[in-house]
């Protein structure tokens, strides 16, 4: 209770407040006791003394004894310099918060925000993508890396469609994820991070980063991004809600352009964020669950001339990951090994089930999604 005392009576905001408070007190009662006329009754005196440290001068009173004037000019000094220090105070803590804001060390008040933590030279061409499909919405978003300030500024200034926000410091550990209100998030991308000086690899922060978030929420969805395949078992086991091997498309495509010429092109047409012909994901009217998909299918021809291509559907069904154990037991490695024979590999487990041109008698479900190609 004294250090919470001492502590308070140490604050400039508290100092100068009560410095005003007592100077108007002081004030109202010397006042009385030099003017005992009009201007003694109804609490005049407390008015005044606030009127004039304010520097407003209303006058609808004033003293007329020359020792009630010369008050007054002291009050008016004394006003002045206390209420300046008022704004001077006021101004400081939002100053203080807007530097903090920007070196990325005030806690955010968002929710259903985007997170990405880490950074790469392919962090800009991923806000690019963000920036473009949000059709025009300003999205907030948070940065969590360790880049400086006339970085992420660049940044701001570049991506002025999204409102990107900073937070600085290693997002393995709990405290910086509060800062961002991880609990309000939307999504959570982990991406290989290069800004740090860890010597860790790129991949192990993005599974540990991975197994913290998990850990304080379940249910919140993280997406990570891997550069090695060989941590994908791991990742799995860390419970992220989608996976992205970074050589996975890359390797495709570079063959395609040899032995399928063409293939590559359209491929980059259908998932290029500024082609007109990308995919897209659509809702399905209610009145077509139950109905076949060949009906929903001339549905969206007729519409607007796009092309149903595929239904997905979120399944929160138990992954793979979570049922294998926490160690890397021969257990673990038997089960993979029986999973990737039966035609069941760990890559494709998803809480996003696809299912590409299904047959036209294919019926439609409750809260199955349509993607299609305009």
């Amino acid at each position: 209770m004294r250090l919470w005392i001492r502590t308070l009576i140490r604050n400039s905001f508290f100092q100068v407040g009560a410095g005003i408070l007592l100077t108007i007190v002081i004030g109202g009662i010397t006042l009385q006791w030099l003017e005992p006329g009009e201007i003694s009754k109804d609490d005049n005196p407390y008015w005044w003394a606030i009127v004039t440290m304010t520097t407003v001068g209303y006058g609808d009173f004033s003293p007329t004894t020359p020792a009630g004037r010369f008050f007054a000019v002291i009050i008016m000094f004394i006003g002045i310099s206390l209420v300046s220090l008022l704004t001077a105070s006021i101004s400081s803590i939002f100053v203080a918060q807007k530097i903090r804001e920007g070196k990325g060390l005030e806690k955010l008040n968002l929710n259903n925000h985007l997170i990405l933590c880490g950074w790469n030279p392919n962090g800009g061409r991923i806000l690019d993508s963000i920036q473009h499909l949000s059709n025009g919405k300003k999205k907030d978003l948070v940065l969590i890396n360790e880049m400086n300030e006339e970085d992420v500024t660049q940044l701001k200034n570049r991506y002025q469609q999204l409102n990107i926000n900073f937070v600085s410091g290693d997002f393995t550990q709990e405290e910086i994820l509060n800062k961002a209100n991880i609990f309000e998030a939307n999504t959570v991308i982990i991406i290989p991070n290069t800004t740090g000086s860890e010597v860790a690899t790129y991949d192990e922060k993005t599974i540990f980063a991975t197994l913290t978030i998990k850990s304080m929420d379940p249910n919140i969805r993280v997406v990570a991004y891997l550069l090695d395949r060989e941590n994908l078992t791991h990742i799995k086991r860390a419970d992220a809600d989608e996976v992205v091997v970074g050589d996975d498309f890359s390797a495709h495509i570079l063959a395609s352009h040899v032995v399928d010429p063409g293939i590559p092109q359209i491929a980059n047409q259908l998932i290029e964020s500024n082609s007109n012909t990308r995919f897209k994901r659509t809702d399905i009217p209610a009145d077509f669950v139950g109905k076949s998909y060949g009906d929903l299918f001339d549905h969206f021809k007729k519409l607007n001339g796009s092309l149903l291509i595929g239904i997905f559907s979120e399944d929160e069904n138990l992954g793979i990951g979570a049922i294998l154990s926490s160690d890397a037991s021969a257990l673990d490695s038997f089960i993979e090994r029986k999973l990737k024979e039966g035609g069941i590999n760990l890559q494709e487990e998803s809480k996003i089930n696809v299912v590409v041109n299904p047959s036209m008698d294919y019926s439609i479900k409750q809260g199955e999604r349509a993607i299609i190609i305009p």
